[in-house]
C-alpha cells in the first residue's frame, strides 16, 4: 500500500525554505522528455550556421582518417 500525497505538493525544510516537490511519475517523464526536446533543438540552431558540407567531402576525410 501507498501513500497518498497531494501533486505538486512543495516540502519545506527544518528552516521554512522550499526545498523540494512532489511530482507523479508520469509529471516527471513528461518534463524530462520537454527538456531533451528543448536541448535537441538547442542543438539543430546550434549548427545551422554552420555551413554544408558535401557528402563525398565528408566521405573522403573519414576513409582518410581510417588509414
Amino acid at each position: 500500500m501507498g501513500f497518498k500525497v497531494k501533486e505538486n505538493e512543495i516540502l519545506y525544510d527544518a528552516k521554512g525554505r522550499k526545498s523540494h516537490i512532489l511530482l507523479s511519475y508520469k509529471r516527471y517523464e513528461s518534463l524530462i522528455e520537454q527538456i531533451e526536446d528543448l536541448e535537441d533543438l538547442k542543438a539543430i540552431n546550434e549548427v545551422r550556421s554552420e555551413p554544408d558540407i558535401p557528402f563525398e567531402e565528408v566521405k573522403k576525410k573519414i576513409l582518410k582518417k581510417k588509414r
